[in-house]
């Protein structure tokens, strides 16, 4: 019982103090840790900066609380009431994270009650302390700090409420060949070839096409449907462009992105760095002409509580430290050279024109260039993506929009109409996607056994076949990661998928495989071949319809996860099938696998709701996210003249 009492009367006399210093602390926690967060796809660090987002506001309403409703603010502790406006400040968060999860951003009403609320909080410490009642430089010292924790409060709303709210109107510039050759790019597409030094070229023509994916994840931005001038950028550099927009959204939806490089935004960050550092001033003038009226008892210091001055201290030169750093970020961002660019093509065709471009405007975001996936995306599927996104006319039924593998299937004579049908158009797309990783995974299997024989019986022209190998160990790395890549969405990310799409066919037939007992992946992907060739004898001898096995059977039946299972098998016994591939056509059956994927990839991306597309960039972007953004891009392309 003694230690509960001195831990009783520590919390007593110090309670206080702790708390204040543990409300900065995660402060300056968050501003790292929100860093890390955007480059590290970690559960753990997830929840560090969950813990540190929801502990933080919580600790500095609870202390503000604590303080309007306690007498603790006079006599020795006089400068606890100087500490309200600092919790306002660190209410107001940092500049790289104001919301954890999108949701945060449709709940800025609540964020704005609770501003209104910690203000009168503040507003009663501050009153009903002596310091607003004297004539010393604390007063005024107190009350540009409470402005400023009001400034910085309100930013922090007013940035949710512009991330949870659809574009307000067309604010970027089409991109056309003065400007693609201003920007270091080449003005036709037969004259592109890329350079390292164009990452900053690339980085302009992205935020300067930022209302395609503001449009994509937020919603349109107006009743007409504008196009623009994505004509000039083709093939891999439309995918470079599209990869950094992912993370400039990132930096719409969960920071200060929409705020900091408004006008608004420079006067909030000129008043609060001058205010803190005038505070600063003050409050140590204050103390000086305190120390100079009369002689401080040893546990005292200018007639304040030691602790609470060096409190003080580090709150103040804490929050200039803090600020300095948001305005060293917000400058040397690349928002700022975009908005600067963007003010001087104002200016260029004010001069010319005698007016403003109608769609001309400030740029009004903020953030920092990272990449939007932590697992490098092999360059054949970056071009399969632009290429097949660039394939037909919207207006066709067979648009990348409205197909999930039909097209490939059908540049194979026969192999669509007469043997693979069911497997795109009959099956849900959660069956669909587990029914060709199973075919896919068998493929490869064989046709790496295949090549290794090959390696070893061959004797003469090695060296002629030495391209054609090194593009189907590309293609072949293709394959497998789109496969693999797919079924990691169904796994783990299903609400990526478009509705009603779920995990259970998985779930079932992880749980029917483990039946099979297998010692290695080869022994059981040999193993579902041989069942596969042994279904498929069996439907050619009794005649038996694909179409109809497969479509019957509830979802929830166990039987129909089983057919599924099955149709993978003799899915991935038929593309083995020497007849597919030599009926012609100089596309690999590889290639054609590849081509399959790429299609269910634009399929589930383009179908995936904004809200999903969104909600996955507080942990890092997804492929189907660039892939939505491609096809975006492309529908809006202008013709080039």
């Amino acid at each position: 019982m003694q230690g509960v009492a001195v831990l009783k009367n520590a919390w007593k006399h110090w309670g206080l103090q702790a708390l204040v210093l543990l409300s900065f602390t995660l402060q300056v926690v968050l501003l790292v840790l929100a860093e890390f967060r955007r480059r590290i796809d970690s559960g753990v660090l997830r929840l560090f900066v969950w813990s540190a987002y929801m502990l933080a506001d919580a600790t500095a309403i609870y202390v503000l609380g604590h303080m309007s409703v306690t007498s603790s603010t006079s006599g020795e502790h006089e400068l606890m009431a100087f500490w309200a406006p600092f919790l306002l400040l660190h209410l107001g968060g940092h500049d790289n994270i104001t919301a954890y999860a999108v949701e945060d951003n449709q709940l800025w009403l609540r964020h704005l009650q609770t501003l209104a609320v910690q203000v009168a909080s503040a507003g009663y410490v501050l009153f009903e302390s002596p310091i607003i009642g004297s004539r010393s430089l604390l007063r005024p010292a107190t009350i540009v700090m409470f402005v400023v924790g009001i400034l910085k409060y309100g930013e922090r709303v007013w940035a949710l409420r512009c991330a949870g709210s659809s574009p307000s109107g067309s604010n970027y510039r089409n991109i056309d060949r003065s400007t693609a050759s201003a920007f270091g790019l080449p003005s036709s597409p037969s004259q592109q070839n890329p350079r390292p030094q164009d990452r900053e070229a690339f980085l302009l023509i992205a935020h300067r096409l930022l209302d395609a994916p503001m449009d994509l994840l937020k919603g349109p931005s107006s009743f007409l449907d504008v196009h623009y001038g994505t004509s000039l950028i083709h093939g891999e550099d439309l995918y470079k462009v599209a990869e950094m927009q992912l993370s400039l959204m990132h930096d719409v939806f969960y920071t200060k992105a929409e705020v900091t490089h408004s006008w608004y935004g420079l006067c909030v960050r000129v008043v609060s760095l001058l205010g803190t550092a005038a505070s600063l001033l003050l409050f140590h003038l204050h103390l000086e002409g305190q120390r100079h009226r009369q002689h401080p008892s040893k546990d005292d210091d200018d007639g304040y509580s030691r602790v609470d001055v060096v409190i003080s201290y580090v709150l103040l030169l804490g929050a200039i430290v803090l600020e300095i750093t948001s305005a060293l970020r917000a400058i040397f961002s690349s928002w700022t050279f975009a908005f600067m660019d963007q003010r001087a093509q104002e200016r260029n065709q004010d001069q010319q024109d005698g007016k403003m471009d109608r769609n001309g405007g400030p740029m009004e975001h903020d953030g920092l260039l990272v990449e939007s996936s932590s697992i490098p995306v092999p360059a054949l599927i970056k071009q399969l993506l632009v290429l097949k996104s660039e394939a037909a006319s919207e207006s066709s039924p067979d648009h990348i929009y409205n197909l999930r593998g039909r097209t490939a299937l059908k540049s194979r004579p026969g192999l669509y109409d007469e043997v693979m049908a069911w497997s795109i158009d009959m099956v849900e797309l959660e069956d669909s996607i587990l029914i060709w990783h199973i075919a896919t995974d068998i493929y490869l299997y064989w046709f790496r056994n295949k090549e290794k024989q090959q390696d070893k019986e061959a004797t003469s022209g090695q060296q002629e076949d030495d391209g054609e190998a090194q593009q189907l160990a590309e293609v072949m790395e293709a394959v497998e990661a789109l496969s693999n890549y797919m079924l990691f969405l169904l796994a783990s990310r299903p609400y990526m998928l478009p509705l009603p799409a779920s995990r259970n066919v998985y779930v079932h037939a992880c749980y029917s495989l483990t039946l099979h007992n297998p010692s290695t992946p080869e022994d059981l992907a040999n193993l579902l071949r041989r069942s596969g060739n042994e279904l498929n004898s069996r439907s050619s001898k009794t005649g038996a319809v694909h179409d109809t096995a497969v479509s019957t059977g509830n979802a929830g039946d166990s039987s129909h996860y089983k057919k599924i299972l099955d149709r993978g098998t003799q899915l991935g016994a038929k593309l083995i099938d020497d007849k597919f591939e030599d009926s012609g056509t100089s596309t690999h059956m590889l290639e054609l696998i590849a081509q399959v994927w790429v299609e269910i990839l634009c399929y589930v991306g383009y179908r995936c709701s904004a809200y999903s597309h969104a909600k996955q960039l507080s942990s890092g972007g997804e492929l189907i996210t660039v892939a939505a953004l491609l096809m975006e891009h492309i529908r809006r392309r202008t013709p080039m003249a």
